[in-house]
């Protein structure tokens, strides 16, 4: 259910690529300095934009270094540190966490079980310093996992708790975020429902377009538009709660993200489903 916020590097400038990658390779840096070089693994660009767009309210200048990388040895990574890039370190545990303990007790996966035992100490230490935060987002995915267990028809209704996760996080850091977090977090959930169709389809998982319409009627046009139709509204409510934010710097690599990189992510789900459906 990640991956889809990300930069569209064909129109990003290499000198806002590079400080993207500061972001990035300094939030891999501060999940390992913060709590443990495993953790490292759960390293997301969704996570990264979080942090770009919490730093972007500030003034301050990021601070720049170059420091080595633990997955090209001997390579240094120009990298950047700064309270953003640590709240979304301890957002990014508490989120891993709690998402492998409910794949844990419901889907007794023991990948989850082996994944999360990193996150215990790691866990503890984020959810000491945001509580609520830490309680809230456990509430929204057990309303989700209630949602999914009931076999829920509307993707409204399910994507509801995955946004105010979203928007938890987002509004944890500032509360002007808040709005764009839902959003954020509503394009997510709907992007990755229709994108998992053909596999939940196959492997009999959940799905709430699939407990709406039957299977023939998932792989039309009049369906596909609809999603389209969907995702274009929440593209516009994104763009519309980020232009209400007062960025005060990143607004290249910002601007790239919200206006291309999700459209890119939009296009690709759409492509790639056209080609599965003929």
């Amino acid at each position: 259910m990640f991956g889809l916020v990300n930069i569209y590097r064909d129109e990003l400038k290499v000198k806002n690529y590079d400080l993207f990658r500061a972001y990035y390779c300094g939030l891999c840096k501060a999940l390992g300095k913060r709590y443990n070089q495993l953790v490292r693994l759960g390293l997301s660009y969704d996570m990264t934009f979080l942090a770009i767009l919490a730093d972007s309210l500030s003034e301050d200048s990021p601070d720049i270094i170059s420091d080595g990388c633990i997955k090209h040895i001997g390579r240094h990574k120009i990298c950047t540190s700064n309270r953003a890039i640590d709240f979304s370190a301890d957002m990014s545990i508490i989120l891993t966490y709690h998402k492998l303990t409910d794949d844990i007790s419901d889907e007794r996966s023991l990948k989850a079980f082996f994944a999360r035992l990193p996150y215990f100490r790691a866990f503890k230490k984020a959810s000491n310093k945001y509580p609520s935060a830490s309680q809230k987002i456990k509430k929204h995915l057990d309303e989700l996992l209630k949602l999914e267990k009931s076999k829920c028809a509307s993707i409204d209704e399910a994507a509801d708790p995955f946004a105010n996760l979203t928007s938890t996080m987002f509004g944890q850091y500032d509360a002007s975020l808040t709005g764009i977090g839902y959003n954020i977090g509503r394009f997510i959930y709907i992007a990755d429902a229709y994108g998992d169709i053909e596999y939940d389809i196959k492997h009999k998982q959940y799905n709430p377009y699939l407990c709406r319409y039957n299977t023939d009627f998932v792989k039309t046009e009049e369906f596909r538009k609809s999603v389209m139709g969907s995702l274009n509204m929440t593209l516009f409510a994104v763009s519309e709660s980020y232009s209400e934010l007062k960025i005060k710097k990143n607004k290249e690599i910002l601007d790239n993200i919200i206006y291309l990189g999700l459209r890119s992510a939009y296009d690709t789900l759409f492509k790639n489903t056209e080609e599965i459906n003929g």
